[in-house]
């Protein structure tokens, strides 16, 4: 969806979305980015000596990344929300923490009133001019290098937010970490990290196929060599060279309109139904519905699959884009593959915003650049609107529970650090967290609730998001 038309659709809706890109002035311009790498004086090395990536779940969290943009310091939704994860955090816990150079005081302050020592902290400034963003999992996968044992934050080719991706040359500067790149499309989000497999989303294993296959790209498929094989390849020799790779997402795509146009009673919608979803998995980060938990057993682990149906059954509530059979498909892919699969309610919420008439959405729907919006103004003509009908847009996001921090220890125990969301106009969102909570408790996890990370799931993310595991201990 392009961001200008959702922006006028939707003049509410959050700034610094997961899912936003950087805007690039002219296509020129985007070429010159694109073509950074190629620009290089130093060829692309190959991989670390047996990188190893940092697992999700397994042992406490040693070291973990956080990165505070200037706005997440001064908004009071966001930083009660990223207070209640410092609080909650073990002490002991290190942080590396990114933040735009003004700022440091009030972050500093978080710390100290959590219970953290000063050097438990290293703080890592960025210029203010600098647009990065909260969302410190996603422009890099974290692994520790086999031969050295150092960390590295391996980079992709290509990121779509400029700001973003400074964010590893920053921390070496500062830290004992080593920032590397890949040639690979990936981002944090779309990992999840077990202990003898790792899932990669197929969104960006279909797009780094699609890398190797374009004009000048960053290495050479060998011949009679697949790109899927070549891919898998270089995906175990730059991120993980023991682990096994399983890509999660449907055979084909997921057939979601960007809009329907829809009728409840005498009321007709706008629905902006496809935000957040993905090409080939319900959401476009596999950590916004699926938990990795640990070891269940013999050689059998435990994941959490998040069901848009359950969370249905809980509020008497419709979804009519939830996707629940694709939800089913991969919880049914996960069981296949001999792992203990839980079932958790996920929401899919809609918010109405503005009224906007027929007439100026059949205007709209005849600008090139707006053409998926034609299919919804015919279905609103055939439901019976006519050009002065109000019609009202209706957004759609995620809330879910399984974007949360685990920590699977044989040392330390079982811990969870959940997010709520039961506060104000989502309060029915309660009864959830309650059963969120009864749910990890019986798996036998100390649960961590943390505040209302509300805000954060109207951008696309949640607490998952916000961080980067850098270390784990036993």
């Amino acid at each position: 969806m392009a961001s200008a038309l959702f922006n006028l659709l939707v003049p509410g809706a959050p700034h610094h979305k997961r899912t936003e890109r950087e805007i690039l002035p002219t296509t020129a311009a985007e070429a010159r980015v694109r073509s950074q790498r190629f620009l290089k004086e130093i060829a692309i090395k190959p991989g670390l000596r047996n990188p190893s990536l940092i697992s999700s779940c397994m042992g406490t969290i040693k070291t973990i990344m956080l990165a505070f943009p200037q706005y997440s310091v001064t908004d009071k939704k966001l930083a009660p929300a990223y207070q209640s994860v410092i609080r909650a955090l073990r002490r002991g816990t290190k942080f590396v923490v990114v933040h735009q150079a003004s700022s440091r005081a009030p972050i500093e302050k978080w710390f100290s009133k959590g219970g953290h020592a000063k050097n438990a902290v290293v703080y890592v400034p960025i210029p203010d001019y600098v647009n990065f963003t909260d969302w410190a999992e996603d422009g890099y996968v974290a692994v520790t290098d086999g031969l050295t044992g150092n960390p590295y934050l391996i980079e992709p080719w290509e990121f779509p937010r400029g700001g973003d991706a400074l964010i590893a040359d920053v921390a070496e500067d500062h830290t004992s970490i080593r920032a590397s790149q890949a040639p690979l499309i990936f981002q944090g989000g779309n990992c999840l990290i077990g202990d003898r497999f790792w899932l990669l989303g197929k969104d960006y294993f279909a797009d780094s196929a699609e890398l190797l296959q374009k004009g000048r790209p960053p290495v050479q498929i060998p011949k009679d060599v697949s790109p899927e094989q070549f891919v898998r390849k270089l995906f175990t020799d730059y991120i993980d060279t023991k682990r096994k790779l399983i890509v999660i997402g449907t055979d084909k795509r997921i057939p979601i309109q960007e809009y329907y146009g829809t009728k409840e009673g005498k009321e007709f919608f706008l629905d902006l139904a496809a935000d957040g979803a993905g090409t080939f998995q319900p959401i476009f980060h596999i950590d916004m519905f699926i938990t990795l938990i640990g070891p269940a057993g013999r050689r059998q682990f435990e994941v959490m699959v998040g069901d848009p149906a359950l969370a249905d059954q809980r509020l008497g509530t419709q979804s009519p884009y939830a996707l629940k059979d694709v939800y089913d498909a991969i919880a049914k892919s996960l069981s296949d593959r001999g792992m203990k699969v839980h079932r958790n309610p996920l929401v899919h919420w809609p918010t109405v915003g503005r009224m906007i008439s027929l007439k100026e959405l059949g205007d709209l729907s005849t600008q090139p650049e707006n053409g998926g919006l034609l299919p919804a103004v015919k279905e609103l003509i055939q439901l019976g609107a006519q050009g002065t009908t109000d019609i009202a847009v209706r957004s759609w996001h995620h809330i879910t529970w399984n974007n949360c921090l685990v920590e699977n220890s044989a040392r330390s125990g079982k811990h969870v650090y959940l997010p709520t969301f039961g506060y104000g106009p989502y309060q029915k969102l309660a009864a959830i967290d309650r059963a969120m909570k009864s749910t990890w408790e019986k798996l036998g996890f100390e649960v961590h609730a943390l505040g209302d990370f509300n805000e954060f799931a109207a951008r696309q993310g949640v607490v998952h998001c916000i961080k980067k595991y850098i270390e784990r201990g036993d």
